[in-house]
């Protein structure tokens, strides 16, 4: 048991106090022997600093900071760890038991696996209640990575060695830093999924998932790390090495963003969430032209007249969403 390779389980917590001693607690519960806990306090201005260190656990390190964002403290959790696995574990979520074990069993096993991911229950807090994310297995990494994403993040565990080797988080994909740390792995090793629910997942208030500006930031910087990605692909220097922030500049424009933009939008709206879906659905309409796009656009419009949209608007975007939603994943 002894000669088990050590995992870093890294987490950043901001203001998610009344989460902390379930989620932490859901750490210090797993069943591998070999583990530590590293989790950075990002300048919580609530409880959260006093909850985290309330826990009396040998195995548990609390780091705290001004509030620099999470690509800074978890790239800063990842420095002060120290196993050959780093596991991410999202603040306030629940690793189920053998989350870990499970996961590490797997990269014990293929020395070709560099990350791994899992079944993940998420706890949406609009919408239709718990889902449960089941990504593929056995897909090409590096194709796959440039039309979608395979993790949520949380559930994720990657060899720290890989994670070095291509120079880690970079903090300008904000939102989007897995997706691009992925794509990076992804031309050294291949990934493999745990196909069982490990890991539980809630959107809390404030996150990404909450905030339309968040959520476009979002896709704009995923979209942009594949498109450096392709870069790198055709033999060129990486944009963003090369330009810095400058490069942001340069993206390109495709309609398969301002599609997906619409879509979610439109769902939101379809869900009676107007304050949300109605302005990812106007920045679609001014990031690409399609007529999808528009079309989305013009039916979503119609909220400003709850007759038109309960008639008309509503029930022609429910028709559509499955094929909107289709055609692009």
């Amino acid at each position: 048991m002894t000669d088990l390779p050590r995992v870093s389980v890294v987490s950043a917590f901001y203001n998610r106090g009344s989460r902390v001693r379930e989620s932490v607690g859901s750490l210090l519960a797993q069943t591998y022997p070999n583990l530590e806990v590293v989790i950075v306090d990002d300048g919580s201005t609530d409880d959260t600093l006093a909850e985290l260190r309330a826990i009396d656990d040998p195995r548990l390190t609390i780091l705290s900071r001004g509030n620099r964002g999470f690509v800074a403290s978890i790239n800063e959790a990842i420095r002060a760890s120290s196993g050959a696995f780093v596991a991410i574990h999202g603040s306030g979520d629940i690793s189920f038991p053998d989350r870990i074990a499970r996961q590490a069993q797997v990269m014990i096993d293929d020395p070709a696996t560099g990350v791994v991911g899992c079944w993940v229950e998420d706890d949406e807090t609009v919408g239709e209640g718990t889902l449960v994310f089941r990504p593929p297995a056995g897909l090409p990494f590096h194709q796959a990575l440039l039309t979608r994403n395979l993790f949520t993040h949380g559930e994720s565990m990657f060899r720290r060695a890989l994670y070095d080797q291509v120079g880690g988080y970079r903090e300008f994909f904000r939102y989007a830093q897995d997706r691009d740390l992925w794509l990076r792995i992804s031309r050294h090793a291949e990934y493999a999924i745990v196909p069982d629910i490990l890991y539980r997942r809630f959107k809390p208030a404030g996150g990404v998932s909450a905030d339309p500006q968040k959520l476009v930031l979002q896709a704009y910087l995923s979209d942009f790390a594949v498109q450096c990605a392709r870069a790198v692909d055709r033999g060129e220097a990486d944009p963003l090495e090369r330009h810095g922030y400058l490069a942001a500049f340069l993206r390109q424009r495709p309609e398969r963003l301002g599609r997906k933009l619409a879509w979610y939008g439109a769902r939101l709206m379809v869900q009676g969430d107007f304050a949300r879906g109605w302005p990812v659905i106007e920045q679609a309409r001014s990031e690409a032209g399609s007529w999808q796009v528009r079309m989305i656009h013009a039916l979503a419009g119609l909220h400003t007249s709850p007759f038109l949209w309960e008639r008309i608007g509503r029930p022609i975007l429910t028709r559509r969403l499955a094929f909107f939603r289709q055609s692009d994943d």
